[in-house]
């Protein structure tokens, strides 16, 4: 491109050497000056053509950069996801294998289920609080409880009297009450979390996953304390 530029730099020095007479009614110095100009306009307008190109070519480049960018970011938003999704199955499994095994259920491996299902809640909905509570539902006496190291907040057994027989999830205040579906002995389990993520909450698939802790929680608790299952869809058909 820069030799364009020489040669009509050349070109424009040599103009007066170019023209040595009046072009018909132009004089010669009037021929000079127009083809000087010419000469002017014509590298103006090859300037003006390149810097467009430039200006062009560069604004494909960020859509390419951005591109680029927003590729990156799927990529890792996607192994993210696999990498999170590899995570429930493992608590999952983990759960479903520490109640399997019922002649190791003691009382020091009980009170690890139940922390592990307090810590796997917790990750599921990334919250800050979390405890696991089983309710005597006769006279709501707190059984047993088992409190992630941080929680701090409470939440008094009456307000989770008032969840309805056939409802197992309820909000509140900044609190997501998880209950098991059914009493076993008049006992019930509930997960209480707490300052939890609302995009986490938002994903049935956690809550279901959570349903399955309070139910898993409530059997190890029955199991473990010897008590009589009474609730209909467990009842052994005689």
């Amino acid at each position: 491109m820069y030799w364009i530029f020489l040669v009509i730099f050349i070109i424009t020095v040599l103009v007066p050497d170019i023209v040595r007479d009046n072009f018909y009614a132009i004089s010669e110095t009037r021929s000079e000056e127009i083809l000087i100009f010419l000469m002017g306009a014509m590298a103006f307008a090859i300037f003006m053509k390149n810097e467009k190109q430039l200006i062009f070519h560069k604004r494909e480049k960020e859509k390419d950069k951005k591109k680029i960018e927003q590729t990156v970011k799927d990529l890792v938003e996607s192994y993210s996801y696999i990498g999170e999704v590899n995570r429930k199955m493992d608590l999952l499994m983990n759960t479903a294998l520490g109640l399997s095994d019922r002649s190791a259920l003691s009382s020091s491996h009980e009170n690890e289920t139940y922390k592990s299902i307090v810590s796997a809640s917790s990750f599921l909905l990334k919250a800050e609080f979390t405890s696991l509570r089983f309710v005597n539902m006769e006279n709501f006496k707190t059984k047993k409880e088992f409190r992630s190291e941080n929680s701090a907040k409470t939440i008094k057994n009456t307000v989770l009297s008032e969840i309805e027989d056939q409802a197992t999830v309820k909000k509140h205040e900044d609190c997501l009450i998880i209950s098991s579906n059914q009493k076993i002995n008049g006992i019930k389990s509930y997960l209480i979390i707490c300052d939890f993520d609302e995009k986490e909450e938002a994903n049935l698939k956690n809550i279901e996953i959570l349903k399955v802790f309070a139910s898993q929680a409530l059997f190890l608790y029955s199991y473990t304390h010897k008590e009589k299952v009474n609730c209909p869809p467990c009842l052994k058909e005689k």
